[in-house]
């Protein structure tokens, strides 16, 4: 039995202390198996016999033992797809797989979330004038998925496939719009450059990304991450790019429950308006 699953089994019955603790451990898994009791505890804000008795009551021997399984967890809970297909591999297996991956991914992707800073972005695209969507490939799929979805309850969204075309618009965003950012490595050249320039035009900035710190992080304002699941060489950008749609999912809905009467106007609205091709 994997770690974290040891830490999410059974949250319900954790104390206060238990719940903020495994909170932290979960979202900030690699500074756990390099930190000390001292310093988890002080990170955490609880104390460092608490920190014992948690990783007592999760069946190990001590602090040191959890660090080494959680480690071993976080090189090996989610595999990728390049390295979980084979060539003898069927149809069915190749299904099997997948699903199973899919679904370790979803709920990593669900335990890293950090709702502050959903609700962070959330309220700032609720009140801003314009949101500028940033991504290329795969990133850019998740973009333009957005862009529909937003566009659709009247968001004013802006989004271009071909990056030129986005930077020529960004050059007119201001302090009262939002950008955001999907980038899985947080090192995309176009990505990073409109994003610096979005930031000191003033715009709250926002990234979805897999590290909390990368070039992209210097210029975002309220960080989203998701899981780091695939290789630098890989068969296609299949994990980052579902992990990204929760997290944009998640946006669109918190944004179209805040005004339901409203959002089922406007979706009514378009889907009159497209019926009128038929």
């Amino acid at each position: 039995m994997s770690c974290i699953y040891k830490i999410t089994e059974d949250m319900s019955s954790y104390t206060a202390t238990e719940k903020k603790l495994a909170d932290y451990i979960l979202q900030h898994r690699e500074e756990t198996t390099l930190s000390a009791t001292k310093e988890l505890a002080a990170h955490a804000g609880v104390s460092p016999s608490a920190v014992v008795r948690f990783t007592q009551r999760l069946g190990y021997s001590g602090f040191v033992a959890f660090k080494v399984d959680l480690a071993s967890d976080s090189v090996d809970e989610i595999a990728d797809f390049d390295d979980i297909l084979l060539e003898e591999d069927s149809i069915s297996d190749v299904v099997r797989k997948s699903k199973a991956l899919n679904t370790r991914l979803q709920e990593e992707s669900y335990r890293l979330l950090n709702t502050n800073s959903l609700a962070k972005a959330v309220e700032a695209m609720q009140q801003c004038q314009n949101i500028y969507l940033y991504g290329i490939s795969a990133s850019g799929i998740v973009c333009m998925d957005l862009w529909e979805k937003l566009s659709r309850i009247n968001r004013q969204t802006i989004y271009h496939q071909d990056f030129h075309d986005q930077l020529a618009a960004t050059s007119h965003i201001g302090p009262k719009d939002v950008a955001l950012a999907v980038s899985y490595s947080g090192k995309t050249h176009e990505v990073n450059a409109a994003m610096r320039y979005a930031k000191e035009q003033g715009a709250v900035t926002v990234a979805i990304t897999q590290f909390e710190k990368s070039p992209l992080t210097r210029f975002s304002d309220i960080l989203l991450r998701i899981p780091a699941t695939e290789r630098e060489i890989r068969l296609g950008a299949i994990a980052s790019r579902n992990a990204s749609l929760i997290v944009t999912d998640l946006i669109y809905m918190c944004l179209a429950k805040n005004d339901l009467e409203k959002t089922k106007e406007y979706l009514v609205k378009t889907k009159e308006a497209i019926q009128r091709l038929y």
